[in-house]
């Protein structure tokens, strides 16, 4: 296993985050919880809405991972928790489950997505705001790639402009038996990189060795239609559906993508990282992508996250100027 690079956080440094809860539908389980973390130097830097993994809540272990990429980016934060389990009294929807029976997140994006940018929208006081992105891992990479979509060609979301995907997983079409053992194999990988978080002075313990806390909603059944969803590798089409909507925009900007994948990942196959970068760049997205040393489970080490995300900051800003 490939050592993480020497890149020690400083947590004592890192801003603060903090937890917003958003009513995002009527009725019960409509809750939103968003944990924002601000590490913009100016006014006008960028905002990344942020869309976790499976199982992955708002809450401490996780919340720490954007407080030390908030401050490399030089960007704010916008952790919004995928209904269904967590720390918020949630619920999918009725629309968001049968979109999602078919593969499709954008219906499940759009709430998501507004949650984040109408709270930051009552905050902001520069004019224009500062330029929004998404920033997705694992299951969040299907959902982040899904707000690129249904922001683009409206005026009800403000415009994505930077695309960022963590171990994107729905690349390939996956029988359930396919996805589950290769689940089980990252699984097995976890541990030394959750270790290495434990030698971050200040590092908090993941939420199973916290029995004190526990989520607050935990849907098996939504729980199964997320997971279920990645089978229908949905997240390339999506990306050139984005695509055509911002060729239509009536005043055309720059769009970027940025991968950042494991180079011993199983969940995130090599060849259709390859794949989805090309095809962004047959669309006229300037499109880059990052390799990492270690499997999907990178994420759950702080040092590695540090490493990648000081990789990160020249691509969300000017990848076009960096060379292949």
């Amino acid at each position: 296993m490939t050592p993480d690079p020497p890149v020690m956080p400083d947590l004592a440094a890192a801003p603060a985050w903090e937890p917003v809860r958003v009513t995002s539908a009527d009725g019960p389980g409509g809750e939103i919880l968003l944990g924002v973390v601000d590490g913009r130097q100016r006014a006008d830097d960028p905002t990344f809405v942020v869309a976790q993994g499976f199982l992955a809540f708002v809450e401490p272990f996780e919340m720490q991972r954007f407080q030390v990429i908030a401050p490399a980016l030089r960007a704010r934060l916008v952790v919004v928790e995928t209904p269904g389990a967590g720390f918020a009294a949630s619920r999918l929807l009725p629309a968001e489950r049968r979109a999602l029976l078919r593969g499709d997140f954008t219906v499940l994006a759009r709430r998501m997505l507004r949650a984040a940018t109408e709270y930051t929208a009552s905050l902001d006081t520069a004019d224009p705001p500062g330029p929004l992105g998404v920033l997705g891992y694992s299951l969040g990479a299907s959902l982040a790639t899904a707000m690129a979509v249904v922001s683009a060609g409206t005026t009800a979301h403000p415009p994505v402009e930077s695309v960022v995907l963590v171990e994107p997983v729905a690349l390939r079409r996956w029988s359930a038996a396919g996805l589950i053992a290769a689940v089980r194999h990252e699984n097995r990988l976890v541990q030394p990189y959750l270790d290495r978080t434990a030698t971050v002075p200040g590092a908090v313990r993941p939420l199973h060795a916290r029995p004190e806390e526990s989520p607050t909603t935990r849907r098996r059944a939504d729980l199964l239609l997320l997971g279920n969803a990645l089978r229908a590798a949905r997240l390339t089409d999506d990306l050139k559906t984005a695509a055509h909507r911002w060729e239509r925009e009536p005043t055309p900007r720059p769009h970027r993508l940025i991968v950042v994948r494991g180079d011993g990942s199983t969940l995130s196959p090599r060849q259709q990282n390859h794949d989805l970068v090309a095809a962004a760049e047959r669309h006229g997205i300037t499109a880059r992508l990052v390799g990492v040393p270690g499997p999907h489970a990178f994420w759950q080490s702080l040092p590695a996250v540090a490493a990648a995300a000081t990789q990160l900051d020249p691509l969300c800003r000017a990848p076009e100027s960096l060379p292949e």
